[in-house]
């Protein structure tokens, strides 16, 4: 299982298909990201959550801490994946709010 960004389909709450950002495995999520989430009280980076594009720029606030957090905490292979995918969501969460009211949904 995998952790993604997903877009949903506002006409009945589906996900749109074609469209996803990987943010991590469930396994790293679970042991590297959460304790990062807790320990920074990050709101909006958690499985689960819907975010809407006036909540992209503390999103993307929340993003630069939690990458911080890692260049601090890891090192190696663990260090290199969890921020490719900071930089992937910090890259694509912009563009991927195709409307004001488009909702994306992490989980």
């Amino acid at each position: 299982m995998s952790v993604s960004v997903f877009r949903m389909n506002q006409e009945d709450d589906s996900f749109e298909l074609g469209f996803e950002i990987p943010i991590s495995r469930e396994e790293f999520f679970t042991k590297f990201w959460q304790p990062a989430i807790e320990e920074l009280g990050i709101f909006w980076i958690q499985n689960g959550i819907e975010l809407r594009k006036e909540q992209l720029e503390p999103t993307l606030l929340e993003l630069e801490k939690l990458r911080v957090w890692a260049q601090s905490n890891l090192q190696n292979n663990d260090l290199e994946y969890m921020v490719s995918r900071i930089n992937l969501l910090i890259k694509e969460l912009p563009v991927a709010f195709k409307t004001d009211d488009t909702v994306l949904w992490l989980g």
